[in-house]
């Protein structure tokens, strides 16, 4: 079978190799992928950055790929709640639901967790084996393409709905004009935020920006004042609420003073770099900083209901591509020519 193996630990050093077909155990299933979506962490191990290097967390060569959907080709023996020619997606992260956390219900940040894509041989392939406990039905009427953008629009309502606080008629600034940044843009707006506004960089207005202006919200870029921007547009210099989903450490001092008073600010993006950021004036405004990771099962599944019904917008995010074009699509994603890119092996 084809699969996008990152093959050597250094800049590049992606390509398409032939590979034996997965073997499954008792409890896993074999899938025949349909969609393998590009992420960000899988751009990370392609540049190869600092966060990415560590050998101990690391396994190369691994194939790429941990946002996927397909159809299941085959069973192991003691599967018994799925069969073949099932439509199903699955859960990136696999946790070892026997930790304090996971019995806590807090699976996204499993003390054991591993990385499909990272830490074991991930979906960019022809096939892909996986244990059934990790695996979600597709609703009918999702196409593959959607449910495959289901594990990072499970990221943004994780973000969002467990990880904020937006009450109605919020004034939201959104970092990020990315996949995760516009699935919080449309999740804030869902909750009731009045205003939503998405601060990209230059180089995203080839793409990305004009798809925030498509879905409803304010696009700017962020070389612009953005108090300025925000006075402009809504009366008041600053946001009830800022969601970091760039990645761009400096966006995260730059998020907390365009927080309002008694405002909140959510960190989503993973960033290369440290942040330095002055506390006393956060202490002093009693601005809320909260973290996130991931999704919950129960987020998946949102996710999967809220495409299903037509209340959150994916599919006009997505680019589809053969999986023997990972490379240029790796490189155009780099330049934000693309919001969302989903091979299809």
């Amino acid at each position: 079978m084809k699969a996008a193996v990152k093959y050597e630990r250094r800049k590049g050093a992606v390509k398409i190799f032939d590979l034996e077909e997965p073997k499954i155990g008792p409890s896993e299933v074999l899938v025949r992928i349909k969609s393998a979506a590009v992420c960000g962490s899988d751009l990370h191990a392609y540049e190869f950055l600092p966060g990415y290097q560590t050998p101990e967390e690391t396994k190369i060569p691994v194939t790429l790929g941990h946002e996927w959907s397909g159809i299941i080709a085959d069973v192991g023996a003691n599967v018994s709640r799925f069969r073949p020619g099932d439509r199903i997606m699955g859960e990136s992260v696999l946790y070892c639901g026997e930790c304090r956390l996971c019995l806590q219900g807090r699976t996204n940040i499993c003390e054991r967790f591993l990385l499909t894509g990272r830490h074991i041989d991930g979906a960019m392939a022809e096939y892909f084996k996986v244990d059934s406990k990790y695996l979600h039905r597709i609703p009918d009427g999702l196409s593959f393409e959607e449910a495959a953008t289901a594990q990072p629009l499970s990221v943004s309502l994780h973000a969002v709905v467990d990880n904020c606080v937006i009450a109605p008629g919020d004034i939201v600034l959104v970092f990020g004009p990315g996949v995760i940044g516009l699935g919080a843009a449309q999740v804030a707006r869902m909750l009731g935020a009045s205003t939503v506004i998405v601060v990209g960089l230059e180089r995203d207005e080839k793409a990305r920006l004009p798809l925030a202006k498509d879905l409803g919200f304010f696009p700017l870029a962020s070389g612009s004042d953005l108090a300025q921007e925000l006075m402009r547009l809504t009366g008041r210099a600053k946001a009830d609420v800022v969601i970091e989903c760039s990645g761009d450490s400096r966006n995260i001092a730059r998020g907390l003073g365009l927080v309002a008073r008694g405002g909140r600010m959510t960190i989503v993006g993973i960033s290369a770099d440290p942040a330095s950021v002055f506390y006393t004036p956060i202490v002093r405004n009693e601005i809320q900083i909260h973290t996130t990771f991931n999704g919950t099962w129960n987020n998946y599944d949102q996710a999967l209901r809220l495409m299903a019904e037509k209340k959150i917008n994916m599919k006009s995010l997505i680019s589809q591509h053969e999986l023997t074009e990972v490379v240029r699509v790796f490189d155009a994603a780099l330049e934000c020519e693309m919001v969302k890119p989903v091979l299809c092996p």
